[in-house]
């Protein structure tokens, strides 16, 4: 019989891919659940979605900050209120907060690794939802790896 995994642990680990973009490795890792349970929940829960929309929102959320840095200094700089200003110096001060957390996990990101598990993923589910297509894909497999690996050597 199955070991029942404690829910908690289930949405750290969603948190950890969607949020803290980690791989299914990393994520393994941090919880100690296996990679093929973590790719279960992560098709029934959809969390490649939530990782795409938890982006839009940051993207969102920073341009937001910007419209207000900009609005809070036009507004110093016209007063010379010093509230004024404290306050603009203060959101400046968290959106470069912001910025360095954000250059802090560019790096970490390990870009072979996510296309790799993207392959992997496409290959399952074609293996269960078109074995033809599986097909297909292996026979084209090389000519997408290296198109990946010249893209992946053009943007270094």
């Amino acid at each position: 019989m199955a070991q029942e995994i404690d829910l908690q642990i289930r949405f750290e680990a969603e948190d950890l891919y969607v949020e803290a973009r980690k791989t299914y490795e990393q994520v393994s890792e941090a919880t100690g659940v296996s990679v093929t349970q973590l790719k279960r929940w992560s098709k029934e829960s959809n969390w490649r979605q939530k990782r795409v929309e938890h982006l839009k929102n940051k993207r969102t959320l920073k341009e937001q900050l910007v419209k207000l840095r900009d609005a809070m200094l036009k507004k110093a700089v016209d007063s010379k209120d010093p509230q004024k200003a404290y306050a603009a110096l203060k959101v400046v001060k968290l959106q470069m907060d912001s910025e360095k957390k954000d250059a802090v996990e560019i790096v970490e990101v390990d870009r072979p690794k996510i296309f790799l598990e993207d392959m992997e993923f496409i290959a399952e589910t074609l293996k269960d939802v078109d074995p033809q297509g599986l097909k297909v894909f292996s026979r084209n497999f090389d000519v997408i790896v290296n198109r990946f690996k010249e893209q992946h050597a053009q943007a270094s």
